[in-house]
């Protein structure tokens, strides 16, 4: 017996514009599309390899520091200009540990917390 992981959720307030940051920013595709429009409560992502991602909506902002959050390496592209991206589309910066740890602590417009690893070309 085990589990099998059906889809990571995300908490969010406008489902469809945060998960329209995170395609543009991992480049993933919409997964049931007929979901997918601006005012619905929750909207799917799923990556190249098949994980989905949901964003549902929820009545309350984000309070407090994840507890959980993903990291990523990035592919054909230097650390710094992804996370130059990903403040040109909408991310700010956490916590900016790339002189020391080697990645940058991210955060998406509502709030959720992400890493940008080294290692990328």
């Amino acid at each position: 017996m085990s589990l099998r992981l059906s889809h990571t959720t995300w908490d969010a307030l406008d489902p469809h514009t945060i998960a329209e940051f995170w395609r543009e920013l991992l480049a993933w595709d919409v997964a049931e599309s007929e979901c997918y429009h601006p005012g619905s409560d929750e909207c799917y992502l799923v990556s190249p390899d098949g994980h989905l991602i949901l964003f549902y909506k929820v009545p309350d902002a984000k309070k407090l520091k994840n507890r959980a959050h993903m990291d990523f390496v990035p592919e054909g592209a230097s650390r710094d200009e992804e996370v130059d991206r990903a403040v040109t589309l909408g991310a700010t910066m956490v916590d900016d540990r790339r002189g020391d740890l080697g990645w940058a602590v991210m955060a998406d417009p509502e709030g959720n917390e992400f890493c940008i690893l080294n290692g990328g070309s």
